[in-house]
């Protein structure tokens, strides 16, 4: 059966918003960074996602033995080891502490197989018959489902597809039927919403869910969007209006789109609203929907924002290799 395209209204004017810049004092804060305990023998390591309660997963480098996955829980660093695949990377993780994550090899990652970790045990996720070495996980929902994508050849043409591995079905995947051809996963709602677009560079965002495609709205005068995370029906990304610059977006849990007056691009969201932005480089700056409320002083990088209001990414640590990190408001 194939999905039903809802098509939002493509001009919103009414409930299109230019987010103000200028916010009450009280919602201002300061960022203050705590770097996390580096794993012992190793020279470098990153956050990339959150349990959303006080935990950390990621990755860290050893000399002799390249990278493993590292959960950083209760002042504990717990070392997950490595795959012996390729180059491990921790893609998301939910409250229980499930993490997903790939295994890449070869010239830009060409090759991947994709894993999860729950209770502690690591389990390799069957790849899709055809996608033995190119089965991908994206994101994984608050049930412990993964979602992710694969490519698989038809005839001599390679086609990419969505494909889900089921918590409660070890061993099993699936493609996800009804998505239309050529759309692909960008990022996994908590609830198993799916923001997906086309095979394009910077691909305009639609929302997957209950066997439904629905388009989000465009802004008046809009040049270009995309998107890149979704959390509790917000999803945030990039849009240009007119002559503008790229601005930072995001669009409510009513689909409207909203554009930020600072930087480039909205680079992630929680469902409070949280957001951080950058340019093409630091500083990152933080957002409480259209108020802005601070700048993350020391980030590197930043790889994930917690519903408990706590940001990840990374500092620079010694040698400028990077260190994991978070961020908190005081």
């Amino acid at each position: 059966m194939t999905g039903r395209i809802v098509m939002a209204a493509m001009l919103v004017v009414a409930a299109f918003v230019v987010a103000p810049q200028a916010a009450a004092a009280r919602s201002a804060c300061t960022w203050r960074m705590q770097a996390l305990q580096a794993p012992t023998g190793a020279t470098q390591h990153q956050v990339a996602a959150t349990d959303h309660n006080g935990g950390y997963s990621g990755s860290a480098y050893f000399p002799d033995t390249g990278w493993r996955i590292i959960y950083w829980k209760d002042g504990r660093v717990i070392d997950y080891g490595s795959s012996g695949h390729g180059t491990d990377r921790v893609v998301d993780q939910n409250s229980s502490g499930t993490i997903a994550g790939t295994s890449v090899t070869g010239l830009w990652g060409a090759s991947a197989i994709s894993f999860r970790i729950r209770d502690g045990r690591r389990e390799r996720l069957t790849p899709l018959p055809g996608a033995e070495l190119n089965s991908r996980a994206i994101g994984i929902t608050e049930s412990g489902d993964v979602y992710g994508s694969a490519v698989v050849w038809e005839g001599t043409t390679s086609v990419g597809v969505v494909v889900r591995w089921p918590y409660d079905r070890p061993g099993v995947v699936e493609r996800v039927p009804g998505l239309p051809e050529g759309m692909k996963v960008i990022d996994v709602d908590h609830d198993g919403t799916l923001l997906v677009g086309t095979e394009a560079t910077y691909p305009w965002p639609h929302l997957w869910r209950d066997g439904r495609l629905t388009r989000l709205p465009e802004a008046p005068d809009m040049q270009f969007g995309y998107a890149r995370a979704i959390a509790d029906g917000l999803v945030a990304g990039s849009i240009r209006l007119g002559s503008d610059p790229n601005r930072p977006a995001y669009w409510d849990r009513n689909g409207q789109p909203h554009v930020l007056s600072q930087s480039s691009q909205a680079d992630h969201i929680n469902r409070n609203g949280l957001v951080v932005s950058s340019l093409t480089s630091t500083p990152y700056r933080v957002w409480r929907f259209g108020t802005l409320v601070g700048e993350l002083t020391g980030a590197a990088s930043v790889t994930t924002i917690g519903d408990d209001d706590t940001i990840g990414g990374t500092t620079r640590g010694q040698n400028s290799l990077p260190a994991a990190a978070v961020w908190r408001c005081t």
